[in-house]
């Protein structure tokens, strides 16, 4: 196939992901709005694709039985391996391919902006722009619960309805990490990654603590409020980090968890009025984080 009839695939187009897939997701993050990131849960019958190339840095988790996956690499590089829960290819912007497997496939993927790509590598590194190798049928520990949080996250906010959705800076704090350990890991050299220390300059800590607490009943994105301080968001969660010795994600968490207990002791509001009103998608939700940070479940907590 020429370059011509290569398929340049945007996978979060469900209209493009019908030219190289059978189906459409199951359930993908469309509608969530997350900066830089984008999920699909998959389950196809066995099929033959034809040539394309991705347009977002894609990762694929095998979920489903094990099959024989082949894949026909541009420029004459072929893989055919046998995949078991758990295996994961990677696939960059940069390569195309065919691929073809012989047995019904459930698979998770999370597609990378190259947006966000690109500006975390120009923060990071010292040297020319690396490329991402392919990774045909990889173990990656990190990869593989980063990704599976992402998939649990992402059912969860599909059980709980759309409107209802508080995940945003989850899966933006995530897809600053895996984009760190793509180019850390799987670059065609060895990067020379710049050090940041000292933290939060007080007045941008001041400023990010008081845009959480105004915001905390809110969907809080991690890219409005590295924003809001003028920075990227990987920039921005390493100093913070450094600054309170926890990401952003986890003070939002600790944040929404107080003040759910002040409101609670007011007895004002039902346990459920109450998750909405700190952030939480509902009250299981608000009852996960509370019984991790508190030891005791909200309901317990009252009884106390």
């Amino acid at each position: 196939m020429t370059k011509d009839q290569t398929l340049a695939i945007d996978f979060t187009r469900e209209s493009s992901v019908l030219d190289v897939y059978p189906h459409k997701p199951l359930i993908s993050s469309k509608g969530l709005y997350w900066q830089g990131i984008y999920l699909s849960h998959y389950y196809q019958p066995p099929h033959q694709t034809p040539e394309y190339r991705p347009e977002q840095y894609l990762i694929s988790i095998h979920l489903g039985q094990p099959l024989t996956l082949q894949q026909h690499w541009k420029h004459g590089r072929a893989t055919n391996e046998f995949q078991t829960y758990g295996d994961i290819n990677i696939y960059p912007i940069t390569h195309s391919l065919k691929e073809t497997w012989n047995a019904d496939a459930e698979y998770f993927e999370i597609y990378l902006t190259p947006t966000l790509f690109s500006t975390i590598a120009y923060e990071l590194l010292d040297g020319d722009r690396l490329e991402i190798l392919p990774q045909p049928n990889i173990r990656d520990p990190l990869i593989q619960q980063l990704g599976l949080s992402l998939k649990r996250e992402l059912e969860d906010r599909h059980i709980d309805a759309l409107e209802n959705n508080k995940s945003r800076l989850l899966a933006e704090s995530i897809s600053s990490v895996l984009t760190v350990h793509l180019i850390k890991t799987y670059s065609s050299q060895l990067p020379v990654i710049r050090d940041y220390a000292g933290g939060l300059p007080k007045h941008k800590l001041r400023l990010a603590i008081d845009y959480i607490q105004t915001n905390l009943a809110t969907d809080i994105s991690l890219d409005e409020l590295s924003q809001t301080i003028g920075m990227s968001m990987h920039h921005f969660s390493r100093l913070f980090k450094q600054s309170l010795g926890c990401s952003p994600y986890q003070h939002v968490l600790r944040c929404r968890v107080e003040r759910a207990k002040r409101l609670l002791l007011q007895r004002k509001l039902t346990i459920a009025e109450v998750a909405l009103a700190v952030g939480f998608s509902g009250q299981s939700h608000l009852t996960q984080h509370f019984k991790r940070q508190v030891g005791t479940t909200p309901k317990q907590f009252l009884k106390q």
